[in-house]
């Protein structure tokens, strides 16, 4: 071989090495190299995620809040779950709607994008509460959500037939879940749901009626309805909802500060400095 087509192939090879770097860490977010790396690349990417993603407050109520109002309505006070929050692009909107009065649940596993959801949340501490916890592992116990949401996530889960499957079981009979299902599966093999396997596995969750509409770039949303019927949850103080980390009883009650204590075994959930629930390990463990 000689020297040029030496140099040529090194050069094809070394292009080769940054597209499968490319595709690894940028692309799928790490996701096919594990969780441990999803999450540890949204920690250091938390600082810029804002100005990358530029949301903007008219295009987030016409895309997030209206159409999860509108197919509620007329009830304006739902408790709402969202699962993968990130930076709280969810709740920011939801909170800035004139229209809604419910509370708000927010969990992710990245410890930096939850603290920079924190700063964005900044006087609605009461209204959102932000955890960090898996989830495949919610600590809720069924029917405990008229809402739930998880956008622009799913696919970037290592078990994403399991999140659906918790997802539909902390949703009250009869409440709305919001998903986004990805439309441009190029670069995620086996990471995205046609119209029927997704079709399938909501019911297979409990699924009565579902709804796809373009959304985004990349994006359809769907909009689905459990079956049953249930009386609304309705918007409620965090600390009724969530499971005690040490008994795993529904038996919190708030305290001043926001940290909550459990009336059966005098366990404490405390918040840190951010305002941030940290369930993770425990959840993780059990």
């Amino acid at each position: 071989m000689d020297d040029a087509l030496a140099s040529l192939v090194a050069a094809l090879l070394a292009l080769a090495l940054l597209w499968l770097g490319w595709w690894l860490l940028v692309a799928s977010e790490g996701v096919y190299l594990g969780r441990r790396v999803v999450i540890r690349l949204y920690d250091l990417f938390a600082g810029r995620y804002e100005a990358t993603k530029r949301f903007q407050p008219l295009y987030e109520q016409a895309l997030l809040a209206q159409p999860l109002l509108e197919s509620i309505a007329p009830h304006r006070s739902p408790m709402v779950l969202d699962v993968a929050t990130g930076t709280a692009r969810l709740p920011v909107a939801l909170l800035e709607h004139r229209d809604f009065q419910g509370r708000i649940i927010a969990v992710d596993l990245s410890r930096a994008m939850l603290h920079v959801a924190s700063d964005k949340l900044q006087g609605q501490e009461e209204r959102c509460l932000l955890m960090r916890c898996p989830a495949e592992q919610l600590p809720f116990d069924d029917g405990s959500f008229d809402v739930v949401a998880c956008l622009e996530a799913l696919e970037f889960m290592t078990r994403p037939a399991r999140v659906l499957e918790e997802l539909m079981r902390v949703l009250r009979p009869g409440g709305l879940l919001f998903i986004s299902n990805r439309s441009n599966t190029r670069l995620m093999p086996g990471k995205t749901w046609t119209h029927a396997q997704l079709t399938q596995l909501l019911r297979g969750c409990g699924a009565v009626a579902m709804r796809f509409e373009p959304w985004q770039v990349d994006y359809e949303r769907v909009l689905v309805r459990k079956a049953g019927v249930a009386s609304p949850v309705g918007a409620r103080p965090a600390a009724e909802l969530l499971r005690c980390p040490r008994c795993d009883r529904s038996s919190l009650v708030s305290q001043d500060g926001g940290t909550m204590r459990c009336r059966r075994c005098g366990s404490l959930v405390q918040r840190d400095r951010a305002g941030v629930v940290d369930l993770a390990d425990w959840r993780a463990g059990r």
